[in-house]
Formats: structure tokens, C-alpha cells, sequence
């Protein structure tokens, strides 16, 4: 025999018969206690059999009660599981990822891969945001953001970041400026140059790109104040500053200035930054990952195609894998609230 089974009248029954009182289960369910003793009445008609032996003493299970308790308790909690998966699929469908890109970490890899995730991923709705060469965090202190691409060093006091990129610093000089035939320069060479100024810059970043460890304490020379790497550009071009830019920069922007020419830094081989390189960040990738694919100091990427193909795989996959299953736990274990 066949018995539709309504689940109100099921979450009825249980509840009657874990508190073995019809008005603290009427309570529980916040009804009504006559609709509880209706909706036990109706169940016990479906399955015709008694379910309760009732007093105006006590209340207690029969024998059929007893067998069908068990069962119905198996019902509820696997139909409660399904409704909560079901409501993980549909929060997971409707999720946004925002991503944050500092002004100086715009670099192809970035682009590529945040494309080829909105590829595998249509069901996510991702936010990009760009934000200036003031803001090096791009938005991660301030919670505006998931995770980001960012470029240090800046004050990263309750920032978790793992390297995934190091490159060279380069100085861009106008073409007739007396030191664009060469094909590096040292830092004694430039700190004396008029210098691109950002109003607002993190500290920590502003004495990194100016090269202030090499000033001897002699205050920044400033030529013109900019917002961004092409404006960077633009002042070096318009004979103005000087500016440095890490080598991604220069590849990414440096194109569209043919007016410039770009020189790679060096140090005396003594000095303990004697390679002056920088990172690029990102939030996505674990540290042993980057030790697969190393970089020369003299170049750039040693091989960049198989560089940029693993890790937008394995960003991707971190992003699949971690935050689209589970939203609260991806952004613990990445800013080390959990293990």
C-alpha cells in the first residue's frame, strides 16, 4: 500500500513524539495546538493506524508510533540535507568574485586568466575593479574586494600574500636624455633626476620605485604628479621626470611610447637589493607552486607560455575548487583564520 506522506505531517508527528506533550510540540512548531492535534489525527487516518495513546495524563507512543518514528526522522533529515544542498547550488550559481587590480599589476597574465575563469565559469558574475597608484592594496584592506592582484611593497600590516612573480625594476628615460643609449643603469645614476610624484602613495611603495635607499637621504626630486603608468609615461615622454616601472609594466604600456627607452637597474653586485627586483601578488596561488616556474634574473619568464597556461589552470581550478564551494571557508584559509 502506497501512502502519500505530507512533511508538515511528519514534522508533526516527530515533534509530538520527542516532547510526548502536544503543547510544548505546538510551541516548537509555532502553531496552534489544536492544528497540531488535527494534522496528528489526519497523519495517524493516512497510515490507519493509532500513533499516540492520549490521557489527560500523558501522552506516549504506540507500538506502530514506535516503528514509524525512526523512519520519519530519516525522511526529514534527508530531505532537509537535499533543500540545503540545493541552496548551496543555488547561492553558488548567483555568486560574484571581485576582483581588485592595482595600478602597477596589470600585467597580461592578469587579464588572461581572469578571462579564461569567466570562460569555464559563466554562473559567476565577475567584478573587476581597477584601482590607482595610490591605492597599492587595491581594495583588500578595506573589504571592497575578494581577492586581488597587487604589487608590494606597500604597508601590508593583516594582508596574506604569496609571490607568484618577480621581475626586474627598469628607469624610462626620453630617448635624448644622455643615459637612453645605455643598457642599464645604476641607481647612483638617476636619484638625482626630477621623478614622477603620486599624491597620496603608500610610503613603503613611493621610497621602493624612487629608488630611496640609494639617495643618501637627500630629499625625492620631484617633476610632475601622475595617477597612473601611463601617466607615468606621459611625463617621461613630455621630458618632465624620469619614472621606475617594473618590467611587466613596461612590456604591458612601454609599447605604446616609442618616444622612450627603458633601462634595467642595477646595484653594485655588494649591495644587498644588488637585483632590485619586485613581485607581483596574488591571493590565489600557494608559494610551492611558484617554485615550478622559475624566473631569470637577467630576463624575463623562462618560458612564459607554459608559466601563464599552469597557473591560469591552477588559479582557476583554486577558484573552482575553494571559493565557489565554500565562500567564508576559501577567504579563512587565505588570510589565515583557519587551517
Amino acid at each position: 500500500m502506497t501512502v502519500d506522506l505530507d512533511t508538515r505531517l511528519l514534522r508533526a508527528f516527530v515533534a509530538v513524539a520527542e516532547e510526548l506533550h502536544f503543547t510544548r510540540a505546538a510551541e516548537r512548531l509555532f502553531i496552534a495546538q489544536q492544528a497540531l492535534s488535527s494534522q496528528i489525527r489526519q497523519l495517524e487516518r493516512r497510515v490507519g493506524v493509532t500513533l499516540f495513546e492520549r490521557s489527560t495524563r500523558r501522552v506516549a507512543l504506540t507500538d506502530a508510533g514506535e516503528r514509524l518514528l525512526p523512519h520519519a526522522r530519516s525522511i526529514l533529515e534527508a530531505l532537509d540535507t537535499a533543500t540545503a544542498e540545493l541552496e548551496a547550488a543555488r547561492r553558488a550559481e548567483r555568486v560574484t568574485l571581485r576582483v581588485g587590480m592595482s595600478g602597477t599589476a596589470m600585467v597580461p597574465l592578469v587579464g588572461d586568466t581572469v578571462r579564461r575563469f569567466g570562460e569555464r565559469h559563466p554562473e559567476v558574475r565577475l567584478v573587476l575593479s581597477n584601482a590607482g597608484l595610490s591605492q597599492p592594496v587595491a581594495g583588500l584592506r578595506e573589504g571592497t574586494v575578494d581577492v586581488a592582484f597587487v604589487r608590494p611593497p606597500f604597508l601590508d600590516d593583516g594582508i596574506s600574500m604569496v609571490t607568484i612573480l618577480t621581475e626586474e625594476r627598469y628607469i624610462a628615460v626620453h630617448a635624448d636624455h644622455p643615459l637612453a643609449g645605455r643598457d642599464h643603469v645604476r641607481p647612483e645614476d638617476v636619484v638625482g633626476e626630477p621623478w614622477i610624484w603620486v599624491e597620496g602613495a603608500d610610503p613603503r611603495a613611493r621610497a621602493f620605485w624612487s629608488l630611496e635607499e640609494f639617495r643618501g637621504g637627500a630629499p625625492l626630486r620631484t617633476g610632475t604628479q601622475i595617477t597612473s603608468v601611463e601617466e607615468a609615461f606621459g611625463a617621461v615622454a613630455a621630458g618632465v621626470a624620469v619614472t621606475c616601472q617594473g618590467e611587466s609594466a613596461v612590456r604591458a604600456v612601454g609599447a605604446g611610447f616609442p618616444q622612450l627607452r627603458f633601462l634595467i637597474v642595477r646595484a653594485k653586485p655588494d649591495h644587498p637589493d644588488a637585483w632590485l627586483t619586485n613581485r607581483l601578488i596574488s591571493d590565489f596561488v600557494p608559494s610551492d607552486f611558484v617554485s615550478k616556474y622559475v624566473f631569470n634574473k637577467q630576463g624575463f619568464y623562462v618560458d612564459y607560455e607554459s608559466y601563464s597556461q599552469a597557473w591560469q589552470s591552477h588559479v582557476v581550478d583554486v577558484l573552482k575548487t575553494s571559493y565557489l564551494k565554500d565562500k567564508a571557508a576559501f577567504r579563512a584559509r587565505l588570510y589565515g583564520l583557519s587551517d
